[in-house]
């Protein structure tokens, strides 16, 4: 019998070892493979069976199987792979891993062998084509997809000029077919020495990747304030969806991404860095355009300097952009005609909502084609060292302002009134229509006016630059003051609209209904209720002060450490249990705790019809406990990692999991009504009670529930 070696495999059933063979033929580095069919492996002796002459020992013997690595799952963890230490070990391992699929579905199934690498490190990631989620342990993976090990759990992006980073754009691009079929992620097994990656084996992993952007208040903190309401918040995550739409207008590409402009988090809406670093580095522009457009910090010298070749390659798409933008700011007056007859068409708070997120979305897609021109306008002034500035609307608006004091004080009534006639409609942080307008500030800015000294005539403002290179300064400030004029309107309408809302015992007051969401305009019922939780929310969020720019998860973290009280007893039991969550999702059920699958399936058998949803709490899960994943409503295990086989299976079934969650089985007792969230990998209890699988009290009455 001949082991054969990687180039002479052709058969594209058996993804596992055809996987590899991509990857050679890209130029990436794999270890020393050599393979045989499986059953030419069964139909010979043992000592007819050598180890492979050109590498070894140790060995790694592994399986391919045609339904192992495919479109329908991984079937991870199923069949053997075994670790051969000396030779006469070797005939053994390889009976042992062919028998292990004789049962396989399909036709194909072959037996490989590669080296046994001692790597300073094995990994695990799972990679989306920018977004990944990687663990590593030291030396090989084996403990991190047996679940033995934890890892480190890193969730990032690509960075420009990083080894990691680098390498896994090269996988990814050479497993684009895999992946661009029902957008599935890429699961890659790897080991590193410095940094050199070796890829071990890369499959379509069926779930979407757990993303950790980064995000940037940016100018979201500058026109919106440190913590806007709740309703321009939500309204500004809805609007940017449709705004995306049109980048992927203009290259369809980007649709596939299901990417956001900007995020709700920390009661504050976040603009997604990440979704427009990747913007740039598909064109191949460089970062600083984000960062220099909308302010934050860019990552390092690489972010400054554009992809020379993919920007060629995409200046079409880019030059068609440029025209797209030129029609957008051409067609703003028609656009602002639009949104008045959408204000003129609202009653009701839901369709003021819809109308604050329809404004948003035009303000968005028209300040994206203005900054795009602006951008390369601004560039093209610096190059030449032109300077000075067009006059624009904001800046008349308030030198008119500082001149009401030249008037004597009992003319600046009267003025004052004329320049609320013109500017009234603006005021600060003006964006968000919770906010009142200059016009209803009247008092406190006559307040101010009578209080000042009168002062001579300022001198006259500068010339003003005219001329292309300038036009678009006014075209940018004139849309917003524009833009404004109407969202007076709209904030009128709204409070009309809750005045309505008040009479019908809706809410307590008008203002109300600027703590409300999107997410509750469907149940005005429960809107009462959605402004308290929302006052509650605001007083906590208020303790936070939150970084310009982070990772999602630093965000969220940072805000736990702020506003999270110290007065738990240190003798109680934790107010909750944490892990690592895998997949997503928040479900609530009663605990099952189950020792190993035969007495759950006994379990499950004698209850067939349970009365409550099943979370089940084990102390370990491996692949067979899948055939019980479409029964139970979420798992807790005590030991594990997010990147093990069965946390795998979990993903691709759907069920909401917490992992590693230490002392589960001993915290939590049968028929306890817990809420598993699965987004941040913590486990709640719900009341006090503590009952057996019979319904009876527990014995340990006195322990202190979970809150």
């Amino acid at each position: 019998m001949r082991w054969r070696p990687l180039t002479e495999f052709r058969d594209e059933r058996i993804g596992k070892i055809a996987r590899l063979r991509t990857a050679v033929r890209r130029g990436i580095l794999v270890p020393p493979t050599v393979w045989a069919r499986a059953a030419s492996l069964q139909a010979v002796t043992a000592d007819q069976v050598s180890p492979p002459s050109a590498f070894g020992p140790p060995w790694i013997v592994r399986s391919a199987a045609p339904d192992e690595d495919g479109a329908e799952g991984t079937a991870a963890g199923r069949y053997e792979s075994v670790e051969v230490m000396e030779p006469g070990a070797f005939q053994a391992a390889v009976s042992t891993v062919a028998d292990s699929m004789r049962d396989a579905l399909g036709e194909g199934a072959s037996v490989f062998v590669q080296p046994l690498l001692r790597p300073e490190a094995g990994g695990v990631a799972f990679f989306d084509g920018f977004f990944y989620e990687r663990s590593e342990s030291p030396g090989g993976n084996r403990a991190i997809t047996a679940g033995e090990a934890r890892g480190d759990v890193e969730r990032a992006d690509l960075v420009r000029g990083e080894p990691w980073s680098n390498w896994l754009r090269r996988v990814g691009a050479a497993f684009e077919a895999d992946t661009r079929e029902g957008g599935a992620a890429l699961d890659i097994e790897y080991v590193r020495t410095g940094d050199s990656y070796t890829l071990l084996q890369a499959r379509p992993a069926r779930f979407s990747v757990r993303r950790n952007p980064i995000l940037s208040l940016a100018n979201h903190r500058e026109i919106l304030g440190d913590h806007p309401s709740p309703w321009v918040t939500s309204a500004l995550v809805q609007a940017g969806r449709g705004a995306l739409e049109e980048f992927a207008r203009i290259d369809p590409e980007i649709q596939r991404w299901n990417g956001q402009y900007a995020e709700a988090c920390a009661g504050r809406a976040w603009l997604s860095f990440s979704f427009f670093f990747r913007l740039m580095d598909h064109w191949g522009l460089p970062r600083t355009f984000v960062t220099d457009g909308v302010g934050g910090e860019s990552g390092g010298p690489e972010d400054a300097r554009p992809l020379l070749g993919r920007m060629l390659r995409k200046s079409p798409r880019l030059i068609r952009l440029q025209l797209q933008n030129r029609r957008t700011i051409r067609r703003i007056p028609e656009a602002l005609a639009g949104f008045d007859e959408r204000l003129k068409s609202a009653r009701t708070l839901p369709e003021w909502f819809d109308a604050t997120a329809f404004g948003l979305d035009l303000a968005l897609r028209t300040n994206f084609a203005i900054n795009g021109a602006w951008t390369g306008i601004a560039r093209v002034r610096g190059a030449l060292r032109i300077r000075g500035r067009a006059r624009v609307v904001t800046e008349e608006m308030m030198a008119a302002y500082e001149g009401l004091a030249e008037e004597e004080p009992q003319q600046r009534e009267g003025a004052l009134d004329a320049w609320l006639r013109r500017f009234g409609h603006r005021g600060p942080l003006e964006s968000d229509p919770m906010q009142p307008r200059f016009r209803e500030l009247r008092d406190v800015l006559l307040a101010d006016l009578l209080s000042r000294e009168r002062v001579d005539a300022a001198p006259s403002l500068p010339e003003a630059k005219t001329g292309f290179l300038f036009r678009i300064d006014q075209i940018r400030e004139q849309f917003r003051d524009d833009l404004m004029r109407r969202w007076e309107t709209l904030r009128t309408g709204v409070l009309g609209a809750a005045e309505e809302a008040v009479r019908a015992g809706l809410l307590e007051s008008a203002s109300d209904a600027f703590l409300l969401d999107g997410a509750s305009m469907k149940t005005p019922e429960l809107w009462r209720e959605a402004v308290r939780e929302a006052r509650e929310r605001r007083i906590v969020e208020a303790r936070f002060d939150p970084p310009l720019t982070a990772r999602r998860d630093a965000i969220e973290e940072a805000e736990r450490l702020a506003t999270e009280g110290s007065e738990v007893d240190a003798g109680a039991a934790p107010p909750e249990l944490r892990g690592i969550g895998v997949g997503t999702g928040i479900v609530r059920g009663r605990v099952h705790r189950a020792s190993d699958l035969t007495s759950f399936l006994g379990w499950l058998s004698a209850h067939p019809r349970a009365e409550h949803p099943v979370i089940l709490v084990v102390p370990a899960l491996e692949p067979s406990w899948s055939v019980v994943f479409g029964r139970i409503a979420g798992a807790i295990t005590e030991i594990g990692g997010e990147l093990s086989h069965a946390s795998i299976l979990l993903r691709e079934s759907g069920t909401p999991a917490i992992v590693n969650c230490h002392h589960a089985s001993r915290t939590l007792e049968d028929g306890d009504e817990v809420e598993l969230d699965a987004n941040s990998g913590r486990v709640r209890r719900i009341g006090g009670s503590h009952l057996g699988p019979s319904g009876a009290k527990s014995e340990h009455p006195s322990r202190a529930p979970l809150t």
